[in-house]
């Protein structure tokens, strides 16, 4: 077998000349794992793999062992660089970007153009493929996480989440984790309001932020 380009990926016709990380048209193929030196810590067969050129650049920046680690890793990669266009649909609806009172060229550039950059990004970073077959053969799973979903957007795991709404709304990088860690996944959506009326804490106050929820939750 040519290192040049491993077996093609088993594509659904309607999904051919889509890029498997994004969803967008895809413009060439890419090697997994993309480093040679990496095939024999592979849980599957080499092979390639149908890819957009921005989530190319990301596949060769990562050093996965497998397509499943890869899609984890582009995701990741895609809701950093467009963290600016994911904050709008946390800070706006598309009925009030369009009620704003907005002035001026640039502004009204933003309030024509800002849901749906919002709108394509979520649905790139949302994007899952579709099922992994090489010559009919499913692949097998080597991770079982499935991430972690919120307000809309999948992340690939509850801490890339709190990263993302630390830079969305500039919240204390201490705190919203401990917050989570001690409120559970399942109230993310209180663990980011409480953070969003602390914004600039000193480390004493943190710590009493956080003694009050433990003492609050264990009177329930």
């Amino acid at each position: 077998m040519s290192v040049d380009k491993y077996p093609e990926i088993d594509i659904p016709f309607d999904v051919r000349y889509t890029c498997l990380f994004c969803g967008e048209p895809s413009d060439e193929t890419v090697n997994i794992p993309f480093s040679v030196d990496d095939i024999n810590k592979t849980s599957h067969s080499p092979l390639s793999v149908p890819v957009c050129i921005e989530c190319q650049s990301f596949v060769k920046k990562a050093r996965c062992h497998s397509v499943y680690q890869y899609q984890k890793a582009v995701k990741a990669a895609l809701t950093r660089k467009y963290q600016k266009a994911l904050s709008i649909g946390s800070n706006w609806t598309e009925q009030e970007l369009q009620e704003s009172e907005f002035e001026g060229a640039a502004f009204e550039g933003f309030k024509r153009s800002a849901w749906m950059m919002y709108t394509i990004a979520k649905e790139r970073i949302n994007y899952t493929g579709w099922t992994l077959c090489l010559d009919g053969i499913p692949l097998v799973a080597d991770d079982e996480n499935s991430g972690f979903e919120f307000d809309g957007t999948r992340f690939v795991s509850v801490d890339h989440a709190v990263e993302h709404y630390i830079k969305t709304f500039h919240l204390d990088a201490l705190l919203l984790p401990e917050l989570v860690k001690l409120l559970g996944e399942e109230k993310f959506s209180y663990a980011i309001r409480v953070s969003r009326l602390y914004l600039s804490i000193s480390a004493v106050e943190r710590a009493e932020i956080l003694a009050d929820i433990a003492e609050s939750l264990s009177e329930v």
